[in-house]
């Protein structure tokens, strides 16, 4: 086990840098990813011609599932992962309690008051017109 006595801020920045990179880096690159990927699109191709032909979201599933088993089947585990896994740990640390929030809901309810005051807004318009015009009537007489 290597020990080192951190002496200076500079020290213990480069350090927290250099633990935080490395538990954060992805075992594959980008280009291994890609290349996989490809893969799995030229899989579904070749199945494609095989197979009976499935409408658009069903072949885009396949194809989304495909290339991520693909990808994950290369991905390396590490034994803290796999033990947190088998002892059905949580996978993520949260020091706050997350709420979930339904933003389609919340557009809805929204856009539906929106449209309930400009209906309001035109409902108020019109009256002041007719009374406009009432008043203006009136006055010709």
């Amino acid at each position: 086990m290597d020990i080192k006595f951190i002496w200076s801020g500079n020290d213990a920045k480069v350090l927290m840098y250099y633990i935080a990179d490395y538990v954060t880096k992805s075992t594959l690159a980008f280009h291994d990813m890609f290349t996989l990927a490809q893969q799995g699109v030229k899989s579904i191709e070749q199945q494609r011609v095989t197979s009976r032909i499935d409408h658009a979201i069903e072949k885009s599933r396949k194809l989304v599932l495909r290339c991520y088993n693909m990808i994950a089947s290369q991905q390396e585990v590490s034994g803290v992962q796999v033990a947190s896994y088998r002892m059905h740990y949580d996978d993520h640390y949260t020091t706050h309690t997350v709420r979930n929030i339904f933003l389609i809901s919340i557009e809805n309810y929204l856009q539906v008051e929106l449209t309930k005051a400009q209906l309001q807004e035109k409902d108020i318009d019109e009256e002041r017109l007719k009374s406009y015009n009432f008043k203006n009537d009136y006055l010709d007489i």
